[in-house]
């Protein structure tokens, strides 16, 4: 599972239940930071951005993985390749990855997330499959 920044900004600036959620949806997901998400957070943190030091404390919880490219298309490469779901607040990043055929997590309201299946995953796949699907694909997201 794959957060993206705002993602890291949600508990901060709402109080939203980030990691509670997570495993409320897929229970054994491993939770990981692409790399170009840490140095987006850290020009956040430089030009002193609200919540923007919450934020990268809590990336700092999670371990990291290598992204060949910056911002979006890092996270839609890195999903695409590894099979992974995203957490991401971003519309349009969601919808970029419902394209590419990738599940996200996104907020429902103030304190719950939903799991929106990718294009190419609505063929009849219940949520409860990709949660099982889920727990495989992200053992295969280690360190870089």
């Amino acid at each position: 599972m794959l957060l993206d920044t705002n993602a890291l900004f949600l508990p901060a600036r709402a109080g939203f239940p980030l990691e509670a959620e997570i495993a409320r949806l897929v229970p054994s997901a491993r939770v990981v930071v692409p790399t170009s998400v840490l140095a987006e957070l850290d020009r956040l943190v430089a030009r002193r951005a609200r919540g923007a030091p919450a934020a990268r404390a809590l990336a700092e919880r999670y371990p990291t993985t290598a992204a060949r490219d910056e911002g979006d298309a890092a996270i839609v490469d890195l999903a695409v390749r590894r099979r992974a779901i995203v957490v991401t607040a971003d519309r349009a990043l969601q919808e970029r990855l419902a394209r590419r055929g990738v599940a996200v997590l996104v907020p429902r309201d103030r304190h719950r997330l939903e799991l929106r299946r990718g294009e190419r995953d609505a063929g009849g796949k219940d949520a409860r499959h990709l949660r099982r699907a889920a727990s495989r694909r992200d053992t295969s997201l280690g360190n870089g």
